[in-house]
């Protein structure tokens, strides 16, 4: 009764080849996202932080005009802080932070950029730079104490720096 054209009942599950081929598929997957995941999340800290430093300087211009005094951020490169009031950010670690002001202004290695009630500034830049090369101004006009950014071309600050 058992031999006689009985089909025999295989076991249900993976075979070791096929669980090695689909362990290896996984680890290619894993092999090829884990980097560009860190080349993104490397990106959105950066431009995170650019959108930071132009948030402090465009929120001190306003509260200068609205407030009619005169509004002080204070930029500090080596702890990579930019202060307005009491208000803090601070850049990752993985950037660095300058910064051009008017010397009169400048505080102790702090840079100080000043901006006055009727819309104008001291004028100044605040330069971000990632290590991973890329890098932005965001250079505040002393007429108009407009923040614009540039990211080429900024103009040659080197020798200030």
């Amino acid at each position: 009764m058992w031999g006689t054209g009985s089909c025999r009942n295989a076991a249900g599950g993976f075979t070791l080849l096929e669980l090695l081929a689909a362990i290896t598929i996984a680890a290619l997957v894993l092999g090829v996202s884990i980097p560009s995941t860190m080349r993104m999340y490397s990106s959105m800290q950066y431009h995170g932080a650019v959108k930071d430093v132009v948030a402090v300087l465009t929120s001190a211009r306003y509260a200068a005009i609205s407030q009619g005094d005169s509004q002080d951020v204070l930029v500090k490169p080596r702890s990579g802080e930019l202060s307005l009031n009491d208000k803090m950010r601070k850049v990752p670690s993985s950037m660095t932070l300058e910064v051009v002001s008017a010397r009169e202004l400048n505080q102790d290695g702090v840079g100080v950029i000043r901006f006055y009630s009727d819309g104008s500034s001291s004028g100044g830049v605040v330069r971000l730079v990632h290590e991973r090369g890329m890098e932005v101004e965001a250079q505040v006009d002393w007429l108009l104490g407009r923040v614009d950014l540039c990211k080429e071309d900024c103009g040659d600050y080197s020798d200030l720096f």
